[in-house]
């Protein structure tokens, strides 16, 4: 009995250190700005079994960087995915559908970003979305700009990478079944500055 009650008092206690990554879904642009002055990082890198890849997240979406950079630092995408490969525009990866946070980030449409090769945009919810609005954790990154074309101001644009493009190139080429990779390539991501 008390092996019982002390295995229940440590999965509560595991449970209650985990982070709480969600923010209310009601003023989440007011949230993400008050957590700006901690979050001001703009420098990421993801590590995967296929090498190593730097991206530079862009100061004209602050809701889009301060966001992602809040969960990098708390250990979100921690042995997160690749889990699609969107054939011939890009790889997607990060938080999947089955892991929504609750919450969505405004959307931040800016002339100046376009779906280019090497950019990393949010994917967003079709569904009672009319804003708009970026999941917070789903992500793509663009291999090809003419077929990622039609995303322009339908997917927040809001960095790109600056290093290790072949790496990326390398994602995509792996082998995947309807959209599907066969064996999905884990990444973490971790802040340079």
């Amino acid at each position: 009995m008390i092996r019982l009650f002390s295995l229940i008092l440590l999965l509560m206690l595991m449970g209650s250190c985990k982070p709480d990554w969600k923010l209310k879904p009601e003023g989440v642009a007011g949230q993400l700005h008050l957590l700006a002055r901690e979050n001001n990082e703009s420098k990421i890198v993801f590590t995967t079994r296929l090498g190593d890849f730097e991206i530079e997240l862009d100061s004209r979406t602050p809701l889009h960087r301060i966001n992602f950079i809040r969960l990098v630092k708390m250990g979100y995408f921690d042995g997160r995915y690749f889990y699609r490969n969107i054939y011939d525009s890009g790889i997607q990866g990060g938080g999947e559908f089955m892991d929504r946070l609750g919450y969505l980030v405004p959307a931040e449409y800016i002339d100046g970003l376009k779906p280019v090769r090497g950019s990393i945009a949010m994917a967003r919810y079709d569904e009672g979305n009319p804003e708009k609005s970026s999941s917070p954790t789903e992500f793509f990154i663009v291999t090809d700009s003419e077929q990622a074309a039609p995303f322009y101001k339908n997917y927040v644009v809001f960095g790109k990478v600056t290093k290790g493009m072949a790496v990326v190139d390398s994602i995509k080429a792996e082998k995947s079944y309807d959209e599907k990779p066969v064996v999905p390539v884990k990444f973490s991501i971790s802040v340079l500055n």
